[in-house]
């Protein structure tokens, strides 16, 4: 994953070497001497990883990240931290401003390059997603503390070292922890954050581990942190590469390992926020606003799908075209807001007499399709009339109207046969001949249904 680099570091030495070992990667790098310097080219370029020495202007980089983080659109933008020497409070430190990783040196450059890739793909995974969100700017809310405890899963070579685990971070989170026997693959409830141990001996079970997880159904969406020995540091290498979300070196500072969590945690709720909110636009662009029904944008390929000869078995497909009878008189005397009140109220009971496979859409102002999959002629009358029957039957009652408004409604409907070695009916033939019988059934008086002479009822 490519993009552009921001290096902020004071010294001009470590800016030039961290430039160089970035050349064989196709990421354009940008340099900034200063804190502010940094803080106005990222507000302006907005890189997609922000690579920063956590001593700046010769004090710490805590000021620095804070600033950061309270620009909407570098809210979360992933900040890789470069640390002189090993300091676990330096690091926790950084890490609660809003750095996204901490590295000290001396750092192996394919370490360096790995945590590079990781952060990448995170972020424009991320990035993809706020985009489809509507969230683009900066990717949805800004970063936060963990409101409600999340679930972790810690996975061990064996049951002692998931205890121990267990054990030292119950002390600094109030996440809930369960140790998963190495055996038990996914583990048994929904979790935030998976927490692999991996130790130098068990080293490929671990990565065997790690693939099953990220591939699973259940778990392939869910952070994963390895806790490493360090006689396995190189391996560090291949399980970012192999889908890790971050590693930590054991022996681990817990507060340091609880914040990482945390951070997994919180952009694991963001991102699942964000396809919640694809989720429900891609709900509503299939649905009428008003009714709730489904509108014409999936209502034709949905049809255009069940009169496809590739379904298995003879089957026959009844399709209705519904119109509400005079229906601007209802508008004309009451307002638009009654007219919709009773489009609703019509929707409902239409919805109430069908089966859960069947299909109603609102595709006109008062014209509604019904489509039953696998439906006789028998059924299909039967349905029909049903609808009929419950839209005469009893008057709609309508808030600030003095009596309930008397509504009907005439269908037209053709039965369609689909099957394999047959030639799939042409969708447009099979809506003209509803529209005919539906004319039909205006013609004879209305409040009826009435089918098509060339259907196969």
């Amino acid at each position: 994953m490519s993009g552009t680099v921001l290096i902020v570091d004071d010294m001009a030495t470590n800016r030039i070497v961290l430039k160089v070992r970035l050349a064989p990667t196709p990421n354009r790098v940008v340099q900034a001497a200063s804190a502010r310097e940094a803080l106005r080219l990222a507000a302006t370029g907005a890189p997609d990883l922000i690579l920063a020495n956590t001593r700046l202007d010769g004090q710490s980089a805590e000021p620095f990240l804070r600033a950061l983080r309270r620009i909407g659109r570098l809210a979360h933008v992933p900040v890789l931290m470069m640390q002189d020497g090993e300091c676990a409070a330096e690091r926790q430190a950084m890490l609660r401003a809003g750095a996204d990783d901490i590295l000290a040196g001396p750092v192996p450059e394919a370490l360096l390059l790995a945590r590079l890739r990781s952060l990448l793909r995170a972020h424009h995974a991320e990035a993809e997603i706020a985009a489809q969100a509507g969230d683009a700017a900066g990717f949805a809310e800004p970063r936060a503390g963990i409101a409600l405890p999340g679930r972790v899963a810690i996975f061990g070579p064996d049951r002692a070292a998931t205890r121990s685990l267990r054990s030292l971070l119950g002390g600094c989170t109030a996440h809930r922890l369960t140790s998963v026997a190495p055996e038990a693959t996914p583990p048994p409830v929904p979790q935030d954050v998976l927490l692999l141990r991996i130790a130098g001996t068990g080293a490929e079970a671990g990565l065997h581990l790690l693939a099953d997880l990220k591939t699973a159904r259940d778990t392939g969406r869910c952070p994963v942190l390895v806790l490493l020995d360090r006689a396995a540091a190189p391996l560090a290498v291949t399980l970012l590469d192999m889908g890790a979300d971050d590693v930590i070196l054991a022996p681990a500072d817990a507060g340091e390992l609880a914040l990482r969590i945390d951070r997994q945690i919180g952009r694991k709720r963001r991102i699942e926020a964000m396809r919640g909110r694809v989720r429900s636009g891609m709900a509503a662009a299939l649905r009428d606003p008003l009714t709730g029904a489904y509108n014409r944008r999936h209502a034709l390929p949905w049809l255009e799908r069940q009169l496809a000869p590739a379904r298995p078995g003879r089957n026959r497909v009844a399709v209705m075209l519904a119109d509400l009878d005079f229906f601007k008189r209802v508008n004309d005397r009451h307002g638009h807001a009654a007219g919709d009140a009773v489009l609703c109220a019509v929707t409902e009971r239409l919805g109430a007499h069908l089966r859960a496979g069947d299909l109603l859409a609102r595709i006109g102002g008062e014209e509604f399709l019904v489509a039953l999959p696998d439906a006789s002629p028998a059924r299909a009358r039967r349905v029909a009339e049903r609808l009929c029957d419950a839209i005469r039957a009893t008057p709609i009652a309508v808030p600030g109207v003095a009596a309930p408004i008397p509504v009907t409604l005439s269908i037209g409907v053709t039965v369609v046969q689909t099957g394999p070695g047959q030639p799939a009916p042409d969708m447009q033939t099979v809506l003209e001949q509803a529209d005919s019988a539906l004319y039909a059934a205006k013609a004879q008086g209305r409040n009826q249904a009435s089918f098509c002479a060339r259907s196969a009822a």
